[in-house]
């Protein structure tokens, strides 16, 4: 009986300490900061989770400088209420950095916040990617993400502001016929990792965001787009061994085959979004926020499980398989 009684004990201590762990995580993340007439720079303003962070920082009286890429987007931001909307090409550093410049003396050199939400994306397997979608997407998912965190470091440190960074379940988990997205995902989380210890000596947090699938026109054309690198590559080598295995009749059955699971399992972008607001607004924000159903689940399993078996679960998603000689 004593010892029945002593296991009965630790079990109650420990999923006690569990509860009131819990507790107090809930009770901190939901102490708020008021950041209304705060400054905050946001990149990828166009569409999709730019363009709805705007919206909600606007609804609570953030003063945005919504960094666009196309005129109609500068006037779609302008027009839900950002202060600023510079339309710019952000790995052109030249161009980055006359607007930053334009930017400190709009806000005195006080910056609260900048969110890193631009990013590009070239699916198609590696076999027929171009060594240049690789360097594209790692101009605009990483470099230009790189430049523009040194040119506003010292506005973040005048304020104890925050960096938040929109990376991706394929930062954490890389998937197969997307190797140029899932490696620039993992450098911004490596240069996250690293940015996050050293600006923490001026109480400068740094928060990573990694949504799922969710309904904004990267994700939603993800499937078509695998067609533009198979043609890059039909272009440049049209008689290549590669075409043997990636023939445009297995093109057509995979993308036809995946396009209906991408409406099937795409989720409102507001997930992303309130994380994103809650990593600029809260007085102990998270390091890292999962954002939306799938990131929580699959994608935290595949993240955390044994390499062999995650290696399995992935292999089967291509489907159909390429033909094998």
């Amino acid at each position: 009986m004593n010892i029945i009684y002593i296991i009965g004990l630790i079990c109650l201590i420990v999923v006690g300490g569990l509860l009131l762990g819990w507790v107090w995580r809930t009770i901190k993340e939901h102490q708020k900061l008021k950041i209304s007439d705060r400054w905050v720079v946001v990149t990828g303003c166009d569409s999709g989770i730019g363009l709805g962070l705007v919206k909600k920082l606007v609804a609570e009286g953030v003063l945005v400088i919504a960094f666009t890429y196309t005129q109609d987007g500068a006037k779609r931001a302008l027009d839900e209420g950002a202060r600023l909307a510079p339309c710019l090409d952000i790995t052109d550093e030249a161009k980055m950095q006359q607007t930053v410049e334009q930017v400190i003396e709009l806000c005195e050199g006080q910056i609260w916040g900048l969110v890193h939400n631009a990013g590009v994306v070239q699916p198609g397997f590696i076999e027929y990617q171009q060594i240049g979608n690789f360097r594209r997407l790692m101009d605009v998912n990483f470099f230009a993400v790189v430049t523009l965190t040194q040119q506003l470091i010292p506005a973040l440190k005048s304020t104890k502001g925050r960096i938040v960074t929109v990376s991706s379940v394929d930062g954490i988990v890389s998937l197969p016929g997307n190797a140029p997205y899932d490696a620039s995902k993992f450098a911004i989380e490596a240069f996250a990792d690293a940015l996050r210890v050293e600006l923490s000596f001026w109480n400068v947090d740094v928060s990573v965001i990694n949504p799922s699938t969710l309904r904004t026109p990267l994700a939603m054309g993800f499937f078509e787009a695998h067609k533009n690198a198979w043609e890059e590559m039909n272009q440049s080598d049209p008689d290549g061994e590669w075409k043997q295995a990636w023939t445009s009749e297995w093109l057509e059955a995979y993308v036809n085959e995946n396009n209906g699971r991408i409406e099937s399992i795409a989720q409102d972008l507001k997930y992303a979004v309130d994380d994103i607001y809650h990593a600029l607004s809260s007085k102990y924000p998270r390091m890292r926020y999962l954002s939306g159903t799938l990131a929580k689940t699959l994608f935290y399993a595949l993240w955390k499980m044994p390499e062999q078996w995650s290696f399995m679960i992935k292999k089967g998603t291509v489907n159909p398989p390429p033909f094998l000689q």
